[in-house]
């Protein structure tokens, strides 16, 4: 889609702006020369963006965004740091509603301020190019000016907007002659890079000597999150490799190894990277194009690579370029690991669960290990508001249930886009199973900080501190640092059947 956004210089009248429309798979370090050579600056000077708003909810701290310093392969800002990295950050990520707002801010000596406003999100146009300036608004101050600004009348010429707009659009076709998203960038060397160790991974067969339960860990370089691998094969009916990602990741595989999915609904909520070894017949459309694009055919049964993505509330889906670029890794670790072990005693090997992989290819160890330690869960509430309902409301004494669920009903914004599942917020009150709080909400946010502010929502909206609350384990720890505050008692359960049953309700009413 395109982004119309407004650019306005900040504090200067009459008013300085510019109109612009951009790819939303554009980085901010994109947007960042967009604005220098719309507004003539010259790139002389340090900058950053700060978010004010996002998905139409206003910030209320900040968080800001800019260039990497590559030798030190860190972020700074003075030395305190940017929260993240331009060139890794797409406008779609933070512009999401029309409305969302950023701060651009150029030389921290003058301060010049940009206010960029999400106008609208159009269509894209054939034969369009695509940064384009629509509109312009005078002439911008020269560098290093700040200063005549402030303290001299400063006459701002009033210009041929057309012939500026123009000379403008002629400096964006030049500076992104080239360019193309992120996702697309060295897209081919990295699919076909992944497609070479699918195929050394096939060739090596470490199912043979490996069973699905003996997992070996590697840690992602960028985000350095652990990831969970389980070689597919040893029970000869399916074949490849699942890479569990994370805390969500390992949660998912510690209830699968455990066969404590009792749920469908589970099965979307595992964040995940698989190879698939299939038949031909069991390939998408799109998949065997991919091949057939990098000359690539196979003859037989489980000979044909498949790479699909999960993550926790959307469809299976096809892999975008950073996932291809981090399942290569994962491969490129797991061959080397699996070679390992294939040289180990096996009668040494036999029943252990885990194997821990110190990533640094020279000290590897298989152990018997729990290989992971759960984060302390944050507290996302502010606490004086937490107070403040702990000494003005009465206790709730019938005990309530509370979840939160996917409702399976596939939900696309775009037609094209990565189906997702709606989130159900849920509370029923056991005694007279009665619902007393329901909310659903879309497919973005972090679910720890949704899950505590919505129970917040629901002490509001009953208007009492509830003595007891049934969830599950898991539910149980993300709601613990508000039940601490509250004095509410978290009862953990494997099942919820009202809740269960209110939502299976809930599906049924839903259109074909």
């Amino acid at each position: 889609m395109i982004y119309q956004l407004k650019i306005t210089l900040k504090y200067i009248k009459p008013p300085i702006w510019r109109r612009v429309e951009v790819r939303d798979s554009m980085t901010f370090y994109d947007l960042h020369r967009i604005i220098q050579n719309s507004f003539d600056w010259e790139d002389y000077h340090l900058h950053s963006f700060d978010i004010k708003r996002s998905a139409g909810t206003s910030t209320n701290h900040l968080i800001t965004i800019g260039p990497m310093n590559q030798e030190k392969n860190q972020v700074f800002s003075f030395g305190f740091g940017y929260d993240y990295d331009e060139k890794k950050v797409i406008l779609k990520e933070i512009f999401q509603n029309e409305k969302d707002r950023v701060l651009y801010v150029y030389d921290f000596g003058d301060n010049w301020e940009h206010d960029i406003v999400l106008e609208k999100i159009i269509p894209e146009e054939n034969d369009i190019f695509y940064p384009r300036c629509t509109k312009v608004m005078r002439l911008a101050p020269e560098e290093d000016s700040r200063g005549e600004s402030i303290f001299d009348d400063v006459v701002i010429k009033e210009i041929d907007g057309k012939s500026l707009m123009n000379e403008i659009n002629q400096s964006l076709a030049n500076e992104f002659e080239n360019w193309l998203p992120q996702s697309f960038e060295n897209y081919d060397d990295d699919w076909s890079e992944l497609l070479d160790l699918a195929e050394e991974f096939k060739k090596l067969q470490p199912w043979k000597w490996m069973d699905d339960d003996q997992i070996i860990v590697v840690k992602d370089p960028e985000t350095e999150e652990l990831i969970y691998c389980s070689v597919m094969g040893g029970a000869g009916i399916e074949f490849g490799l699942v890479a569990f990602i994370g805390e969500e990741g390992y949660t998912y595989l510690n209830r699968l190894m455990t066969r404590n999915i009792n749920d469908e609904k589970e099965y979307f909520k595992q964040n995940s990277l698989t190879l698939n070894l299939v038949d031909r017949g069991e390939l998408e459309d799109e998949d065997y194009q991919l091949l057939k694009e990098h000359g690539r055919s196979y003859r037989g049964k489980n000979q044909w690579p498949m790479f699909r993505s999960f993550k926790p509330g959307y469809y299976p889906w096809f892999l975008d370029g950073e996932e291809v670029q981090l399942l290569s890794f994962i491969l490129d670790e797991v061959i080397f690991a699996s070679q390992y072990t294939k040289n180990m005693d096996q009668d040494n090997l036999a029943g252990r669960s885990y194997m821990l992989y110190t990533f640094d290819k020279e000290e590897y160890d298989a152990a018997s290990n729990d290989v992971t330690k759960k984060d302390e869960i944050p507290l996302y509430v502010n606490e004086l508001e937490l107070q403040h309902l702990k000494h003005s409301l009465k206790r709730y004494n019938t005990p309530l249930e509370f979840d939160c669920e996917y409702i399976n009903f596939p939900t696309q914004d775009e037609p094209d886009e990565r189906p997702y599942l709606p989130t159900v917020i849920l509370s029923v009150e056991r005694k007279n199973q009665l619902i007393v709080y329901y909310n659903m909400i879309g497919k973005d946010g972090d679910i720890t900080e949704t899950v505590q502010k919505e129970l917040v929502e629901l002490v509001k909206r009953i208007k009492a501190i509830p003595r007891e609350i049934w969830v599950k384990e898991e539910m149980a720890r993300l709601l613990n640092p508000i039940a601490k505050k509250l004095n509410i008692q978290l009862l953990p359960v494997q099942q919820l059947p009202l809740l269960n049953a209110a939502l299976k309700e809930m599906e049924q009413m839903m259109p074909e």
